[in-house]
């Protein structure tokens, strides 16, 4: 027999003996069929990012339980119940899914991707920038930007607008200005280099995420693609480091006059020192990159379904409006009253369950161990379908129905049913690493919703396809949602 055969026998031998375990574990779970050696990467690698989570959502339907896909030699799992849930994201074994790290030359070693010791420090250092008596003081800073989108949708006299860009552009300015105190005034920008470089940036990280063969560093910064996503980085990164050495410099100008105080995310990493030691610049951005582009990209996400819920729904439309009309002058920009308003508040719940903003979430497996009553192995990618959890009939009735009045507190079933198994409603994910910026984004969408709504009568382009399963990603990756707002 041939050296070379021998040689590749004895290889896919050692490979089998290394991945007997995984592969054990895949053969007793339900899932498609899967080449050998490719697995479903055929499936997943030829989809566009509109549809991923519509067949994850079908999978569950079809296999009923939970299931697995093979990416290659990845062994990926889909959870199925809210227990699980709940066991995976209290698991202190797990981490954070390895697709995620390839998120980081966007956001470093950020709080989203890290873990460990590293995670539970930058945690409890960044927990005092989103106090609530801290996130108050936004609200003045938070309605001057959302009277400049105002301006902007009053210039368009009723037309329809394709909405998500002058929502990304407010929010990128509110969220810049309150977490940094930096002025982008991208609202006033027609093509800001900043937002294409972001939204670029984006479509190149996603084609690396779902293409096995570029999961290697070393592969993928060999590639065109590393090369094209290094000069958006540069455009990112130049800006993100002008306004952290500008804010530092404000900082030490004050000092001479008082003592220094955090007013926002990046005063916190500035003043913050580990061991007697500030952090370094690099740590500063990774923290400050991860809160900005996350923040600015799901809350404009979740923005554009509140406004379109409200065109597609005239009543819940009217009945925001009449709650809206009992605040006091100025009360939009007063966190508290708006925290007081039953309707916002159920209709913001009922907007982030049925079009789920982040759709699923993943963990990795980094020992044996126990979910659901099933053993995972080490290097099992856990994946879980939020989606499928917020649209599961068992826990929510008539699902893909919009219902703000499921969460008001005179509907009692629902609150039984989240009570006993609240990790079927978790947009902020939960857990230990449940979002540290849910509270701020609620603030964004509760000021912004009012502002907007005592503004406009919001109303839909004739022949809008409804937003059920699949819409919500297909019409925001080709054309967006089509809005008129009239002035009232």
């Amino acid at each position: 027999m041939p050296i070379w055969l021998l040689l590749l026998l004895g290889l896919g031998l050692l490979l089998l003996l290394q991945k007997w375990r995984l592969l054990r574990l895949g053969s007793s779970l339900p899932g498609p069929w899967a080449f050998p050696l490719l697995g479903n990467a055929q499936m997943v690698g030829k989809l566009r990012p509109e549809f991923i989570f519509l067949v994850f959502t079908e999978l569950r339907d079809r296999f009923g339980a939970t299931y697995r896909l093979w990416l290659g030699p990845q062994l990926w799992v889909f959870l199925h119940t809210a227990e699980e849930t709940r066991e995976a994201l209290h698991d202190a074994t797990l981490r954070k899914a390895e697709t995620f790290l390839q998120l980081e030359p966007l956001i470093g070693n950020g709080l989203l991707i890290s873990h460990g010791a590293h995670w539970t420090q930058q945690r409890r250092l960044l927990t005092p920038a989103f106090r609530p008596i801290l996130l108050r003081s936004f609200s003045p800073s938070v309605a001057k930007h959302a009277d400049r989108l105002i301006q902007r949708l009053v210039a368009t006299r009723g037309t329809f607008l394709e909405l998500t860009d002058p929502l990304f552009a407010c929010l990128l300015d509110a969220i810049v200005d309150t977490s940094m105190g930096g002025q982008l005034d991208t609202q006033s920008v027609a093509h800001s280099p900043f937002v294409g470089a972001f939204h670029r940036s984006s479509q190149l990280l996603f084609k690396r995420m779902i293409n096995p063969l570029l999961a290697s560093d070393w592969v993928f910064q060999r590639t065109q693609l590393w090369r094209e996503l290094s000069e958006q980085l540069q455009v990112i990164h130049t800006l993100m480091d002008s306004l952290i050495e500008r804010r530092s410099a404000q900082l030490e100008q004050q000092a001479d006059v008082a003592p220094r105080k955090a007013l926002n995310l990046l005063d916190t990493l500035l003043l913050a020192k580990i061991d007697g030691e500030p952090l370094s610049r690099k740590q500063i951005r990774d923290e400050v990159n991860t809160f900005v582009f996350a923040g600015v990209d799901t809350t404009t996400a979740a923005m554009s379904f509140v406004l379109y819920a409200l065109a597609k729904n005239p009543e819940a439309q009217d009945r925001l409006l009449e709650e809206l009309r009992q605040l006091p002058p100025h009360g939009s920009t007063d966190l508290d009253a708006l925290n007081e308003l039953p309707y916002l508040d159920a209709l913001l719940k009922e907007v982030l369950r049925l079009y789920t903003i982040v759709p699923t979430t993943g963990r990795q497996t980094t020992c044996s161990t126990v979910i659901g009553g099933r053993t995972y192995c080490a290097g099992v990618t856990l994946w879980i379908n939020m989606y499928g959890l917020a649209h599961d009939a068992s826990y929510y009735p008539d699902p893909y129905v919009f219902r703000p009045e499921r969460w008001m507190q005179e509907t009692t079933t629902l609150q039984q049913d989240v009570a006993s198994s609240s990790f079927s409603y978790i947009p902020f994910s939960g857990g230990p690493h449940v979002c540290i910026g849910r509270r701020y984004a609620l603030l964004l969408m509760k000021q912004l919703t009012a502002h907007i709504a005592t503004a406009f009568r919001l109303e839909l382009r004739p022949g809008e396809p409804e937003l059920t399963l699949q819409a919500q990603m297909v019409l925001k990756a080709r054309e967006g949602i089509h809005l008129a707002f009239k002035k009232r």
